[in-house]
């Protein structure tokens, strides 16, 4: 059993990745309104998508953790459980009585999952932040962008979805640890650390040489023609990436140039010489029809999609990256399916993103709860159950 305290994206990301291979995940909302991203748009009968999307296979119970009671149906079920992850502000848990310390007391072999911003200590610590400022402080930023441009704004987020599966691997090495010795474990995520964790190319450079790279000057970022962004005939773009010599020679037979074969790594004003013959001739044709000539000649060419283009597209249809979910409220949509493909134990949705407090009554149950003390609680505004 995994409590799930998390919200918005990270942690809920992290638990949906347990829960879609089985776990059973509770997820634990205040009384009043819940996950923030329950209120996200669009919304498809007064559901939102978001929250469908990061919140399948998992159950739904409305707590106050602040009232006495409430702690004690919390610290019940952690008694019972596996694993807690908590998504809080460091401090937090604490105030609430519910920390890894009292979690402990009840249960030796709890595995407790904190995640943070920048972690349970350090100078940051009660810093508040989003996505872009963890890439920002940890370097990550400075990386994306044109050579010799601004910095350029990411749009995934990329510290949040780094930090989830940061977060579901530390779970499961604690919880095979558990296994073994009958010890649990306390877990430390920072969305920091994970993003400065991503820099590992260019953290070897600056260790081995003192001097860190910049926005388009590594190999695979633009500092090289053939590894780089252009634009096409119909406004679209492609992407090249031929690191390696074999695919440079490739390249170069592909586009009628064998005499840059040899000049892979030439000086800058040979390399801006080629980038700009590779601009112009980019521009002779559309985004699908240089992919469509250039894909099989082994030169790693993609064009550049958009998100509706992509999910459209056969290579998402022929691996089912997105899945048919019917919503008993929202009805009939897709979900994205999880990218760990299983063999023998695939994983499955077994049930749709739950409502607020919509397995209270059945989680109480579980702990032994008679009806006159549920409905005593429920009055009370301790618990919420779902319409």
């Amino acid at each position: 059993m995994v409590l799930d305290l998390s919200r918005q994206l990270p942690g809920p990301v992290a638990t949906q990745m347990l829960a879609d291979f089985g776990a059973d995940v509770i997820k634990i909302e205040d009384t009043r309104q819940g996950d923030d991203f329950r209120r996200v748009e669009p919304l498809v009968q007064g559901v939102s998508t978001r929250h469908m999307m990061l919140n399948r296979n998992k159950r739904g119970l409305a707590i106050d953790l602040k009232s006495a009671d409430g702690r004690a149906i919390f610290l019940g079920l952690a008694r019972r459980a596996d694993v807690v992850f908590e998504q809080f502000r460091p401090g937090v848990v604490e105030r609430l009585g519910i920390h890894y310390d009292a979690v402990r007391v009840v249960n030796p072999k709890i595995v407790y999952c904190a995640l943070s911003g920048f972690g349970q200590h350090g100078p940051l610590r009660d810093v508040v932040a989003h996505d872009p400022n963890y890439l920002s402080i940890s370097g990550i930023l400075s990386l994306l962008g044109r050579r010799g441009g601004p910095p350029a704004m990411s749009g995934p987020q990329i510290s949040d979805l780094t930090a989830a599966s940061m977060a579901t691997i530390g779970i499961l090495m604690a919880l095979r640890r558990a296994e073994k010795t009958g010890e649990g474990e306390y877990i430390d995520i920072a969305l920091f650390d994970s993003a400065f964790s991503l820099a590992v190319t260019a953290l070897s450079s600056y260790v081995g040489s003192g001097t860190a790279p910049v926005r388009g000057q590594e190999r695979h970022n633009g500092r090289y023609p053939w590894s780089d962004i252009y634009e096409t005939a119909d406004g679209g773009y492609i992407t090249l990436s031929a690191i390696e010599p074999h695919f440079y020679r490739n390249l170069c037979q592909a586009l009628g140039h064998p005499e840059w074969s040899e000049l892979q790594y030439a000086d800058d004003a040979q390399q801006e010489s080629i980038r700009e013959t590779l601009r112009v001739l980019f521009l002779t044709r559309t985004r699908d029809e240089w992919f469509e000539q250039l894909k099989d000649k082994e030169v790693c060419i993609s064009p550049v999609l958009s998100v509706a283009e992509a999910a459209q597209s056969e290579q998402v249809q022929a691996r089912e990256c997105l899945v048919p979910h019917r919503h008993p409220v929202a009805g009939d949509t897709q979900l994205l399916a999880t990218p760990i493909r299983f063999k023998h134990a695939p994983a499955s949705i077994r049930r749709h993103a739950p409502a607020l407090g919509e397995h209270s009554v059945e989680v109480l149950k579980l702990l032994g709860f008679q009806a006159e003390k549920i409905e005593d609680l429920l009055a009370r505004g301790v618990v919420r159950a779902s319409a």
